[in-house]
């Protein structure tokens, strides 16, 4: 029969396992998941005019290695704003685009929102040049 010291430290590790596995489904803008998203939406958009600006500021001879955007989100990523049911964020940070020789860098805003079955969408504000 299990004491009253066993009880109790069964009873915190369970309340600390509760607390932790809790704390991976807060929304961020600056997690793992938002980022991927960010980067996927950027890369997706064959329009994009930071990545068609290095393209034409580049003075490498095109190559099919070469061709292609690179991108980076720069390391920090802030929140700008929360809504009162903290659902959605809106967040802001740098990215850049690498194309051949040239990089170029620009702002970028973007809303990360979390629905009530918990999935996460992220929207991206178009450049402006």
């Amino acid at each position: 029969m299990p004491n009253s010291c066993d009880r109790l430290l069964a009873s915190w590790s369970l309340l600390c396992l509760l607390l932790l596995g809790g704390c991976s489904d807060k929304l961020d803008c600056d997690s793992i998941e938002t980022r991927k998203a960010v980067l996927q939406m950027v890369a997706d958009d064959h329009r994009n005019p930071l990545a068609k600006y290095a393209a034409k500021e580049s003075t490498a001879k095109p190559s099919s290695e070469n061709t292609k955007p690179l991108y980076l989100l720069g390391d920090k990523i802030v929140t700008t704003s929360v809504s009162a049911d903290k659902r959605t964020l809106q967040c802001s940070g740098a990215i850049s685009a690498a194309v051949g020789d040239t990089k170029a860098s620009k702002k970028i805003d973007f809303t990360v929102q979390q629905t009530s079955d918990g999935k996460i969408s992220v929207s991206v504000v178009p450049f402006q040049f």
